[in-house]
């Protein structure tokens, strides 16, 4: 077997973490089973241990992907009203700062909190979230 592997699109095998539900597909790095968290432009690679469950089910995005989506719309929403809303990019953001946004939307009140509720419901279906 490969030291390092990473499969095509069509031959991933998914898992998902029982603790955060973040989900990754199954890779190799020198020469033992991980998952690589399933996020564009990012290797992040944890070790396949107990955490790690098949996921059975299959979407078309991870509840991360629809977060980012949200926050982007959330982000253009502003310029577009001239609200104060975060400068950062998406990929700029910590884990803290994207998982409390996945949770909670920007959390202003308002409009903006009804427009995040709107897309992330609309994305549900898309998603296991």
């Amino acid at each position: 077997m490969k030291d390092h592997w990473d499969p095509k699109p069509d031959e991933r095998k998914y898992y998902r973490r029982s603790y955060d539900g973040q989900r990754g597909y199954l890779v190799r790095r020198s020469g033992k089973d991980c998952v690589r968290l399933d996020r564009p432009m990012e290797e992040l690679i944890s070790p396949l241990d107990g955490a790690w469950v098949l996921d059975a089910k299959l979407h078309v995005m991870s509840p991360h992907a629809a977060a980012k989506i949200a926050y982007i719309a959330d982000q253009a929403l502003c310029r577009a009203t001239g609200e104060y809303g975060s400068k950062k990019e998406w990929i700029d953001l910590g884990d803290k700062e994207r998982i409390r946004f996945m949770k909670d939307g920007p959390d202003v009140g308002g409009f903006r909190d009804e427009f995040y509720k709107g897309i992330m419901g609309l994305l549900k279906d898309l998603t296991d979230g």
